[in-house]
């Protein structure tokens, strides 16, 4: 079944317009009376379509959907990546679940961001994420925020938990720390380009109470590291 958000709800009915109204009258060309779920203020509800007209849907509540939050709000810091590659890491990152994401060029970022392209990449972003976040379903949209180009941003952003995924990490696992978190409700999730980070970077980090850890021996591409960790983060505290 199809979901979309929405903002507009005038008692037990929704009012579906723009890019949603044409995805719905003109894409998967649904019909009145097939049904379609709602997720409104974090709330999920099963809709029956009962009109069309010229720009709106209409929709009527049948039942609200229970659906269990996450227990865990995650802020993913991860360092921009080439196009297609940052793309995907933002798609799978939604569908897996993440809070909100923060694009960060780190020193040894192979791909820069000009002040004058931000805003126009921010408004791509965010329509992957939007999409990505209808496909599969989650009760949340996470947000993508403005790009950080300092560490010390990061680190102002400190939460109960703080991680730095580091391919030098030897002796301190992210399974390990978990599984001594797992009262823990925030979590700040840093990651970096396909260079890495810089040591000066790590050490600061570091010193502010952001805590290394290891993937595990492999070495993971920039795309794929957020999805293994967050899939770990996920597994020891939602599953």
């Amino acid at each position: 079944m199809y979901q979309f958000f929405n903002e507009t709800k005038i008692n037990d009915i929704f009012i579906i317009t723009d890019k949603d109204y044409h995805h719905i009258k003109n894409v998967i060309k649904l019909k009145v009376n097939e049904n379609v779920i709602i997720v409104f203020k974090e709330k999920k509800y099963l809709c029956k379509i009962i009109e069309f007209n010229n720009s709106e849907c209409i929709v009527k509540i049948i039942d609200e959907i229970i659906s269990n939050a996450s227990n865990i709000n995650i802020n993913l810091f991860l360092g921009v990546i080439r196009e297609q590659k940052w793309d995907y890491a933002l798609q799978k990152s939604t569908e897996i679940g993440v809070s909100n994401i923060y694009p960060v060029i780190f020193k040894r970022n192979v791909v820069k961001i000009n002040n004058k392209d931000e805003e126009k990449k921010l408004i791509r972003w965010q329509s992957i994420v939007n999409n990505a976040a209808k496909q599969a379903k989650v009760l949340n949209i996470p947000n993508v925020k403005s790009v950080i180009y300092n560490v010390n941003d990061i680190i102002k952003q400190k939460s109960s938990l703080n991680l730095l995924c580091y391919e030098n990490e030897e002796g301190t696992t992210l399974k390990n720390v978990l599984k001594g978190e797992l009262n823990c409700k925030n979590i700040n999730l840093i990651i970096g380009p396909e260079g890495g980070l810089d040591e000066s970077e790590v050490i600061k980090l570091n010193n502010n109470g952001f805590k290394s850890v290891s993937l595990g021996n492999n070495i993971l591409r920039a795309e794929t590291a957020p999805l293994f960790a967050l899939s770990c983060i996920k597994y020891e505290f939602d599953m």
